[in-house]
């Protein structure tokens, strides 16, 4: 990865190429059938790192929890979650809808788990993204052993 004159030929994430199969990264097994985690958990957007499992913002303003990037016609999008606030006896939280058909652009991606912590409730007036109701197994475990509200 260090030599300048290869590393724009490394591919590391899936591609969604339809019918076509010239590559092992366009294979239904590494778009579809590997984990999420076992495959590129992250992805850099400019300066700012996206991981799997974890809230973002969107630019419209949605939230959301990316579980695969892959690309399209070399356009890195995500496969997300969405999520919805709900109200609760104990106020309000997220609710993760757990989906196979919403899959996002990478251009519309706005802010990093890190920075929708710092920014949800004073800029947006949304709750933290570590207030997960439901049952949701993947993001609270991360969310547990990294966040300090």
């Amino acid at each position: 990865m260090a030599n300048p004159k290869v590393r724009p030929h490394l591919k590391f994430y899936p591609e969604d190429s339809k019918n076509r199969l010239s590559e092992a990264l366009q294979a239904r097994r590494w778009l579809h059938e590997i984990a999420d985690e076992d495959i590129t958990p992250m992805a850099r957007l400019g300066k700012q790192d996206y991981y799997i499992y974890e809230p973002a913002m969107l630019a419209n303003g949605n939230c959301c929890v990316p579980v695969r990037w892959f690309t399209v016609s070399e356009v890195l999008f995500a496969k997300c979650w969405k999520m919805e606030t709900v109200s609760s006896d104990v106020g309000q939280a997220w609710r993760v809808i757990k989906s196979d058909d919403y899959l996002v652009p990478y251009t519309e991606f706005l802010k990093t788990f890190s920075e929708l912590c710092e920014d949800a409730d004073s800029l947006y007036g949304l709750p933290h993204p570590s207030r997960l109701f439901g049952n949701f197994q993947s993001a609270v475990l991360w969310l547990q052993c990294h966040v300090l509200i």
